[in-house]
């Protein structure tokens, strides 16, 4: 199912894909939230500027995020207190809480119909109060330091006891339909926005961009890809995760009005309309992208189910998430290249994030000063924040090579493979990912990601392809859906 940001899709021009030879001065792989932000200064100074889309605009992480906006983390400000001190944790707070206003701006500037609303944010407790594990008076705390207005919020239109803190003047938009408006501005202004156009190699010596029908040449060129296309020395330190949503009408009660974290450990709560029809959804149940247990849909169905009355479930979706390895984004000139450019290490908090990686890449490739550019530059080097995760991260690599070498099962034959079944296995001596479908159809490739060759394991709540390593993925066919791989997954020959 697709997520909800999709009722009402504004729609575009026909943005087909890349058939010829093209110069640019600038190629942005990505049309998202950051890709989008990017080009729009660019082709404002007058730089000519292509945008390459995968999928569909806004149809990567951006349309699968919550829309929710807020100048903190969703992990918390007393957690970034505590690594980064009392500097830095209000440097976030300015940096995003800017990136939130330049979005405002723009949706007024340009009329894009998007549902923007300046919201509260809450950060609730949840259960016994005489024995609740948690306690926000750090966060309080943290949240004061930052600059942030903060009160007491005791039952705030929940219909079960919750009591925590409000941090006021967050928002909330669609963020699909904000990035469609964007995109229609990018194109009235003559930016060439190609989609179902995945890049399969970039050559940065020579400024090339390929495709599978053709190429762009730029003296800049942008992933605004999540995580960097093909490989990275950041990407053996980022932490990769899924976390899922679940969208539902309510039978009676009212729907809550703001951000909602609640610590339980954690989940995320809001409402969202269209039209005259309000829905109520909820986002949780992550794990490590690669490694699934349980049925993550279910879970988050009966956790609405137990505490609203649910008329019907209409959306589910999930969306990926990178997390860097000190707890801020990498934004700017990638290592050994000063004409590649990235943004990634977003955690759960890409939407701002991505704005404002826009507007820092924007001014670098223009040469102006940016405030931000250097608290989050991509070439910094924090060892003594980032290399428990580093160690942590190549361990879970080197597991899972190992493992999944070693230890895939043989089969001489596919017949064990029912419909609707899916398993990684050895025959003949290849690594080899089957899946049947439905309807019978069976469908065999290669089990090895291209990117790195790690083993991909199947994901039965997406029906996904996905590298436990660094993030890939892929669907049923092989095709690349996101991740650092620049190729499918090859089809293996024989099927007898």
């Amino acid at each position: 199912m697709e997520a909800i940001w999709r009722l009402g899709s504004l729609g575009l021009p026909v943005c087909a894909p890349l058939e010829e030879q093209a110069e640019a001065d600038v190629v942005v792989i990505g049309a998202g939230i950051t890709g989008l932000t990017t080009a729009l200064p660019l082709v404002e100074a007058g730089q000519r500027v292509v945008v390459l889309e995968a999928k569909g605009v806004g149809g990567g992480v951006t349309g699968g995020s919550t829309g929710n906006l807020y100048s903190t983390l969703a992990s918390g400000q007393a957690a970034l207190r505590r690594k980064w001190g009392d500097e830095v944790a209000a440097d976030v707070v300015c940096a995003r809480s800017e990136a939130i206003d330049d979005i405002e701006a723009l949706i007024k500037r340009f009329s894009i119909e998007c549902q923007f609303r300046r919201q509260s944010a809450y950060r609730l407790l949840t259960g016994d109060r005489q024995h609740s594990d948690h306690s926000l008076n750090d966060e309080r705390d943290a949240l004061l330091r930052a600059g942030l207005d903060v009160a007491s919020a005791e039952g705030p239109g929940l219909p079960f006891d919750s009591w925590g803190i409000r941090i006021p003047d967050q928002a909330q938009f669609n963020p699909l339909h904000y990035v469609q408006g964007l995109a229609s501005v990018l194109i009235g202004m003559g930016v060439a926005i190609h989609e179902h156009c995945p890049v399969r190699r970039v050559d940065a010596k020579e400024g090339l961009v390929q495709t599978d029908t053709a190429s762009v040449t730029a003296r800049h060129i942008v992933y605004a890809t999540h995580t960097p296309k093909g490989i990275s020395l950041l990407q053996a330190g980022m932490l990769v995760s899924r976390e899922y949503a679940v969208a539902a009408r309510l039978r009676r009660g009212e729907y809550p009005e703001g951000i909602f974290w609640l610590l339980d450990p954690f989940h995320s709560l809001r409402s969202y309309r269209h039209g005259d029809t309000p829905y109520l959804m909820v986002v949780g149940e992550k794990h490590k992208t690669g490694e699934h247990e349980g049925e993550h849909y279910q879970l988050l169905r009966e956790y609405l189910s137990s505490r609203f009355e649910i008329e019907t479930f209409s959306h589910q979706w999930s969306a990926q998430q990178y997390s860097s390895p000190d707890g801020l984004p990498y934004i700017g000139r990638m290592h050994g290249h000063d004409n590649l450019y990235m943004a990634t290490g977003f955690a759960a908090d890409g939407l701002v994030w991505g704005a404002l990686a826009g507007r820092i890449i924007a001014d670098q490739i223009l040469d102006h000063d940016n405030p931000w550019q250097a608290r989050f530059a991509s070439r910094r080097v924090t060892p003594g924040k980032s290399a428990l995760q580093y160690a942590k991260e190549n361990a879970t690599v080197t597991k899972h090579l190992a493992r999944d070498y070693l230890g895939t099962e043989r089969i001489d034959s596919f017949d064990g493979i029912a419909p609707g079944q899916a398993r990684v296995a050895t025959k003949s001596g290849e690594k080899l990912a089957i899946h049947r479908t439905e309807a019978g159809e069976l469908k065999v490739l290669s089990a090895v990601c291209p990117h790195l060759k790690c083993i991909v394991h199947w994901n039965p709540e997406e029906s996904t392809w996905d590298c436990p390593c660094h993030g890939s993925r892929f669907d049923t066919d092989g095709e690349v859906i996101e991740g650092p791989a620049y190729r499918p997954l090859s089809r293996s020959e024989g099927l007898g």
